[in-house]
Protein backbone atom coordinates (compact mmCIF):
# COMPACT_ATOMS: atom_id res chain seq x y z
CA UNK A 1 0.00 0.00 0.00
CA UNK A 2 1.31 3.43 -0.99
CA UNK A 3 0.29 6.68 0.68
CA UNK A 4 -1.86 8.80 -1.70
CA UNK A 5 0.83 11.45 -2.27
CA UNK A 6 3.52 8.86 -3.03
CA UNK A 7 1.18 7.01 -5.39
CA UNK A 8 0.36 10.24 -7.22
CA UNK A 9 4.07 11.10 -7.52
CA UNK A 10 4.82 7.62 -8.89
CA UNK A 11 1.99 7.94 -11.42
CA UNK A 12 3.20 11.37 -12.51
CA UNK A 13 6.77 10.08 -12.86
CA UNK A 14 5.52 7.15 -14.96
CA UNK A 15 3.54 9.42 -17.31
CA UNK A 16 6.45 11.88 -17.52
CA UNK A 17 8.75 8.99 -18.46
CA UNK A 18 6.39 7.81 -21.20
CA UNK A 19 5.68 11.37 -22.35
CA UNK A 20 9.31 12.47 -22.62
CA UNK A 21 11.37 9.31 -23.15
CA UNK A 22 9.21 6.70 -24.86
CA UNK A 23 7.33 9.15 -27.10
CA UNK A 24 10.32 11.42 -27.70
CA UNK A 25 9.63 11.62 -31.45
CA UNK A 26 6.34 13.42 -30.93
CA UNK A 27 6.89 14.95 -27.47
CA UNK A 28 7.96 18.30 -28.98
CA UNK A 29 4.86 18.66 -31.17
CA UNK A 30 2.17 16.33 -29.80
CA UNK A 31 -0.70 18.15 -31.51
CA UNK A 32 0.85 17.57 -34.93
CA UNK A 33 1.48 13.87 -34.25
CA UNK A 34 -2.06 13.34 -32.96
CA UNK A 35 -3.48 15.20 -35.96
CA UNK A 36 -1.51 13.00 -38.38
CA UNK A 37 -2.72 9.86 -36.62
CA UNK A 38 -6.31 11.13 -36.77
CA UNK A 39 -6.07 11.93 -40.49
CA UNK A 40 -4.62 8.45 -41.09
CA UNK A 41 -7.68 6.93 -39.44
CA UNK A 42 -9.99 9.13 -41.54
CA UNK A 43 -8.29 7.90 -44.74
CA UNK A 44 -8.67 4.27 -43.64
CA UNK A 45 -12.36 4.83 -42.77
CA UNK A 46 -12.92 6.16 -46.30
CA UNK A 47 -11.30 3.02 -47.75
CA UNK A 48 -13.32 0.84 -45.32
CA UNK A 49 -16.54 2.46 -46.54
CA UNK A 50 -15.75 1.45 -50.13
CA UNK A 51 -14.81 -2.08 -49.06
CA UNK A 52 -17.97 -2.37 -46.92
CA UNK A 53 -20.09 -1.42 -49.94
CA UNK A 54 -18.36 -4.16 -51.96
CA UNK A 55 -18.84 -6.72 -49.17
CA UNK A 56 -22.53 -5.78 -48.81
CA UNK A 57 -23.17 -6.24 -52.51
CA UNK A 58 -21.00 -9.36 -52.80
CA UNK A 59 -22.97 -12.53 -53.50
CA UNK A 60 -20.26 -14.86 -52.18
CA UNK A 61 -20.79 -13.63 -48.60
CA UNK A 62 -23.72 -15.78 -47.48
CA UNK A 63 -24.48 -14.19 -44.12
CA UNK A 64 -26.74 -11.14 -44.23
CA UNK A 65 -25.92 -10.52 -40.58
CA UNK A 66 -22.22 -10.35 -41.43
CA UNK A 67 -22.88 -7.85 -44.20
CA UNK A 68 -24.97 -5.75 -41.84
CA UNK A 69 -22.32 -5.88 -39.07
CA UNK A 70 -19.61 -4.69 -41.42
CA UNK A 71 -21.65 -1.90 -42.95
CA UNK A 72 -23.10 -0.73 -39.61
CA UNK A 73 -19.63 -0.58 -38.07
CA UNK A 74 -18.40 1.56 -40.96
CA UNK A 75 -21.33 3.93 -40.43
CA UNK A 76 -20.35 4.19 -36.76
CA UNK A 77 -16.78 4.92 -37.85
CA UNK A 78 -18.05 7.74 -40.04
CA UNK A 79 -19.97 9.13 -37.04
CA UNK A 80 -16.75 8.86 -35.01
CA UNK A 81 -14.91 10.81 -37.71
CA UNK A 82 -17.44 13.65 -37.44
CA UNK A 83 -17.58 13.71 -33.66
CA UNK A 84 -13.84 13.23 -33.23
CA UNK A 85 -13.01 16.04 -35.63
CA UNK A 86 -15.39 18.30 -33.72
CA UNK A 87 -13.68 17.43 -30.42
CA UNK A 88 -10.19 17.84 -31.89
CA UNK A 89 -10.97 21.25 -33.38
CA UNK A 90 -13.42 22.89 -31.03
CA UNK A 91 -14.23 21.10 -27.75
CA UNK A 92 -10.90 20.20 -26.17
CA UNK A 93 -12.21 19.98 -22.62
CA UNK A 94 -11.21 17.16 -20.25
CA UNK A 95 -14.71 15.64 -20.43
CA UNK A 96 -14.91 15.74 -24.24
CA UNK A 97 -11.40 14.32 -24.68
CA UNK A 98 -12.08 11.56 -22.15
CA UNK A 99 -15.34 10.61 -23.84
CA UNK A 100 -13.63 10.66 -27.24
CA UNK A 101 -10.79 8.49 -25.93
CA UNK A 102 -13.29 5.94 -24.63
CA UNK A 103 -15.14 5.78 -27.95
CA UNK A 104 -11.86 5.33 -29.86
CA UNK A 105 -10.83 2.44 -27.58
CA UNK A 106 -14.23 0.76 -28.08
CA UNK A 107 -13.97 1.23 -31.85
CA UNK A 108 -10.44 -0.24 -31.86
CA UNK A 109 -11.77 -3.33 -30.11
CA UNK A 110 -14.67 -3.53 -32.57
CA UNK A 111 -12.17 -3.46 -35.45
CA UNK A 112 -10.22 -6.32 -33.89
CA UNK A 113 -13.42 -8.38 -33.56
CA UNK A 114 -14.33 -7.66 -37.20
CA UNK A 115 -10.82 -8.71 -38.25
CA UNK A 116 -11.37 -12.14 -36.71
CA UNK A 117 -14.91 -12.57 -38.06
CA UNK A 118 -14.22 -11.45 -41.62
CA UNK A 119 -10.88 -13.27 -41.67
CA UNK A 120 -12.64 -16.53 -40.91
CA UNK A 121 -15.29 -15.77 -43.54
CA UNK A 122 -12.54 -15.13 -46.07
CA UNK A 123 -10.83 -18.46 -45.34
CA UNK A 124 -14.02 -20.51 -45.18
CA UNK A 125 -15.62 -19.24 -48.41
CA UNK A 126 -12.51 -18.00 -50.27
CA UNK A 127 -14.04 -14.50 -50.26
CA UNK A 128 -11.56 -11.82 -51.38
CA UNK A 129 -13.83 -8.91 -50.34
CA UNK A 130 -14.17 -10.29 -46.80
CA UNK A 131 -10.39 -10.75 -46.66
CA UNK A 132 -9.85 -7.15 -47.73
CA UNK A 133 -12.34 -5.98 -45.10
CA UNK A 134 -10.50 -8.03 -42.45
CA UNK A 135 -7.16 -6.53 -43.50
CA UNK A 136 -8.36 -2.92 -43.32
CA UNK A 137 -10.14 -3.66 -40.03
CA UNK A 138 -6.79 -4.76 -38.62
CA UNK A 139 -5.09 -1.62 -39.97
CA UNK A 140 -7.78 0.50 -38.31
CA UNK A 141 -7.34 -1.44 -35.07
CA UNK A 142 -3.63 -0.55 -35.13
CA UNK A 143 -4.22 3.12 -36.01
CA UNK A 144 -7.00 3.55 -33.42
CA UNK A 145 -4.85 1.87 -30.75
CA UNK A 146 -1.86 4.11 -31.45
CA UNK A 147 -4.13 7.16 -31.61
CA UNK A 148 -5.79 6.26 -28.29
CA UNK A 149 -2.39 5.79 -26.67
CA UNK A 150 -1.19 9.14 -27.96
CA UNK A 151 -4.41 10.82 -26.85
CA UNK A 152 -4.04 9.34 -23.35
CA UNK A 153 -0.37 10.30 -23.03
CA UNK A 154 -0.65 13.81 -24.46
CA UNK A 155 -4.11 14.69 -23.13
CA UNK A 156 -2.65 17.39 -20.88
CA UNK A 157 -1.09 19.04 -23.94
CA UNK A 158 -4.46 19.13 -25.70
CA UNK A 159 -6.80 20.35 -22.96
CA UNK A 160 -7.89 23.94 -23.39
CA UNK A 161 -9.60 24.92 -20.17
CA UNK A 162 -11.43 28.21 -20.12
CA UNK A 163 -10.93 30.24 -16.97
CA UNK A 164 -14.07 31.35 -15.24
CA UNK A 165 -14.32 35.04 -14.39
CA UNK A 166 -13.36 35.85 -10.81
CA UNK A 167 -16.29 36.89 -8.62
CA UNK A 168 -16.01 37.83 -4.97
CA UNK A 169 -18.75 36.21 -2.92
CA UNK A 170 -19.01 37.35 0.70
CA UNK A 171 -15.37 38.41 0.81
CA UNK A 172 -14.06 35.01 -0.29
CA UNK A 173 -12.36 34.96 -3.67
CA UNK A 174 -14.49 32.16 -5.16
CA UNK A 175 -14.38 31.59 -8.89
CA UNK A 176 -17.89 31.37 -10.25
CA UNK A 177 -19.62 32.27 -13.47
CA UNK A 178 -20.57 35.92 -13.48
CA UNK A 179 -24.26 36.75 -13.33
CA UNK A 180 -25.61 39.90 -14.95
CA UNK A 181 -25.86 42.70 -12.44
CA UNK A 182 -29.09 44.59 -11.80
CA UNK A 183 -27.83 47.56 -13.80
CA UNK A 184 -27.10 45.63 -16.99
CA UNK A 185 -29.94 43.10 -16.74
CA UNK A 186 -32.71 45.70 -17.07
CA UNK A 187 -33.85 45.29 -13.44
CA UNK A 188 -34.20 48.44 -11.39
CA UNK A 189 -31.70 48.56 -8.55
CA UNK A 190 -34.45 49.13 -6.00
CA UNK A 191 -36.00 45.73 -6.90
CA UNK A 192 -32.81 43.82 -6.01
CA UNK A 193 -32.63 42.84 -2.31
CA UNK A 194 -29.49 44.07 -0.62
CA UNK A 195 -28.54 46.35 -3.53
CA UNK A 196 -27.42 49.82 -2.55
CA UNK A 197 -28.82 52.77 -4.44
CA UNK A 198 -26.74 55.84 -5.14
Amino acid sequence: YFPPKAEKRATNMFFDLIHDKVCFLCADKPRRAITYAWFSSILLVFIMFIVACVVSSNASTDSKALKFAGFWTVLLMIALVGGGTLVMRRYQTPLALGFFLGVVVVMANQCLILTAIFGEESEKNDDKAAGTFATFSFFLFCVYSVFAGMLAIFRADLVQEQDLPSVTVGGAGIKAPSVPSASNAGVPTSAVPGATTK
